[in-house]
């Protein structure tokens, strides 16, 4: 072989060596970014927090160890039963800026991955427990949740039967049937990590303030939606109990029969008295055990009445303004949207 030949052929080794050296290196540098993506504790916990976020809740669920069974629930002290109802793509907040933010590996092998992101603006924030679970041909390490990654949210509706969450109706007596029939229904729901849910209550006589909740994984959170009368729902008591006294007021007796009001008189009473409403009660209601109620409430009413003594015979008008208390023991709402009102007796 002559001298220049095995000079060109020493160039084409060298330069199929870099090249080769290139490639060696680009794919060691490829399999480490997809191993830092798709085989590394933030990458599977990035591609959960990425799903829900996307709202893809089935791909979210689906990933090793996400779904909330009832044998997850229970290893991680949480009720088993707790319904999945919220578990829905479209009540989910909006959420951004999704962040792996730590990962930290315990004695045990297991990584805590903490994830940030924003939901709603709001930041929150949620700790993941990954191990792994196998490998991919030796090489690429696949991981699977070591304890569930949902919460519970322990929801008690105060005062009302139901509680809204975006456009859906949510009732916590038809997840939890067996609780007494009290003034205020609570459930266990599964709810998902960094995507707090906003609760609230709306109707004719009852709202409520919106409240969020947000359960970390592996915890039970307590929220209460605490539903309080509206200006319709006193305005409506307040006209019948006005419409009430007025009935009482129409009775032509000194001690009207079943009102808060009466008067006795021991002389001769000449006609018939007439009472007239000066002062009508201003309800306020409150919440009961089982019911809306309200304080003692005074009110005055006025008696006209002719009079004729006892001792002299003497004749004379009496004009009278009487003070009285009443008081409402128990105000519901019916099925029909119509009120039942119980007004307390005196003893």
């Amino acid at each position: 072989m002559a001298v220049g030949d095995s000079r060109t052929l020493t160039r084409v080794v060298l330069l199929w060596s870099g090249i080769g050296v290139l490639l060696i290196a680009a794919f060691v540098a490829a399999l480490g970014a997809v191993q830092r993506a798709y085989y590394s504790p933030t990458g599977f916990v990035g591609a959960f927090a990425s799903s829900i976020a996307a709202h893809s809740l089935p791909e979210a669920l689906a990933m090793p160890g996400a779904a909330p069974t009832a044998s997850a629930l229970r290893a991680a002290g949480l009720s088993p039963a707790a319904s999945r109802e919220l578990l829905r793509s479209d009540i989910l907040p909006t959420i951004r800026d999704v962040t792996v933010a730590s990962d930290t590996e315990g004695p045990d092998h297991v990584h805590t991955v903490v994830v940030k992101a924003t939901a709603d603006g709001r930041p929150v924030t949620a700790s993941f427990r990954v191990r792994q679970a196998g490998s991919v041909l030796g090489v690429l390490p696949t991981w699977r949740f070591d304890s569930t990654p949902v919460g519970v949210s322990r929801i008690t509706v105060a005062h009302a039967d139901d509680f809204r969450v975006g456009r859906h109706t949510v009732h916590p007596r038809a997840a939890s049937p067996d609780q007494p029939g009290t003034f205020s229904v609570s459930a266990d729901y599964v709810v998902l990590p960094l995507a707090p849910l906003e609760l609230s209550h709306a109707s004719k006589y009852v709202r409520a303030a919106p409240v969020v909740t947000a359960p970390a994984p592996g915890t039970v959170t307590e929220t209460v939606v605490d539903a309080q009368p509206t200006r319709a729902f006193t305005a409506e008591v307040q006209k019948q109990v006005n419409a009430f006294l007025d009935a009482c007021a129409a009775q032509k007796v000194l001690q009207p029969a079943g009102c808060p009001f009466g008067v006795e008189i021991d002389d001769r009473v000449q006609g018939d008295p007439a009472w007239s409403m000066v002062t009508y009660p201003a309800v306020q209601l409150r919440p009961g055990d089982d019911a809306w109620e309200t304080g003692q409430m005074v009110g005055v009413a006025h008696i006209d009445v002719t009079v004729q003594s006892l001792f002299d015979g003497t004749v004379s008008q009496r004009s009278d303004d009487v003070r009285f208390s009443m008081e409402l023991s128990r105000v519901t709402i019916r099925p029909d949207g119509s009120l039942a009102i119980v007004v307390a007796q005196g003893p």
